[in-house]
């Protein structure tokens, strides 16, 4: 999902946004080299030039370390990558409007896929979830937070045997997750989501369709009023 060929092609940006949502998905290993740059370039359906460009935009951000040699190559760097500050990036960047619409897509797509998981699921398939619901519980920062639940809408996308609920939840984790990193810098936020996460389970693991649907649902839209809540004080604050 990571390399698929990018909807507008060619567009530098783009390139370094889906490398950089890469590394805050841990896509990437510390040190892991990329493939090589004609062959990622035609991963991505763009020109090598834009993806030179793209991973000049890396080295600076401190993602990507080249190396010349026989041995040479782009190297990631996530000792450089600052979730948090990516989110707040990405957040500045948005309207109202466009929080919403990514919220309302995420809200419906979790719902869906809960719902079905409710339907499907497996036992294992439930203590899996079990298991990323208690570590969510017990995150102490963003950064695992948003992993972890990154891990769980995977995990019941999985469940609802829906191939195409499966990628569209991919596609969510991957465009929500760097205002995760913003939202569950609230800790107040993060027990709130995990006693709906704890619902949601309970839900999935009797078979409660609706209910599972309600947790997935409240869950978001609580994630949603802060991301809202925050973009409008950011705004505030800005000098006139």
């Amino acid at each position: 999902m990571i390399f698929s060929p990018l909807e507008h092609g060619g567009r530098t940006q783009l390139v370094f946004d889906r490398l950089r949502s890469a590394v805050a998905l841990d896509v990437f290993k510390d040190g892991e080299q990329l493939p090589p740059e004609t062959e990622l370039a035609a991963q991505l359906g763009i020109s090598p030039v834009t993806l030179r460009d793209a991973l000049a935009l890396m080295r600076q951000a401190g993602l990507v370390e080249t190396r010349r040699g026989r041995t040479g190559g782009s190297f990631i760097r996530r000792d450089g990558y600052d979730p948090v500050a990516h989110g707040y990036s990405r957040l500045q960047e948005m309207s109202l409007v466009d929080i919403r619409d990514l919220s309302d897509w995420r809200i419906s797509v979790a719902g869906a896929a809960a719902a079905l998981a409710a339907e499907r699921a497996s036992d294992d398939e439930v203590n899996g979830m079990q298991s990323h619901v208690g570590t969510f519980a017990r995150a102490k920062d963003s950064t695992s937070a948003r992993r972890t639940e990154g891990r769980l809408s995977i995990s019941l996308a999985a469940a609802s045997q829906s191939v195409r609920l499966t990628r569209a939840t991919v596609t969510c984790v991957i465009d929500y997750g760097p205002l995760l990193s913003v939202a569950y810098s609230n800790a107040k936020l993060r027990k709130t989501v995990g006693q709906q996460h704890k619902s949601l389970l309970e839900a999935v693991r009797d078979g409660r369709h609706e209910d599972a649907l309600r947790a997935a649902r409240n869950a978001g839209i609580e994630v949603a009023r802060d991301l809202a809540g925050q973009r409008v004080d950011s705004s505030a604050r800005k000098p006139r």
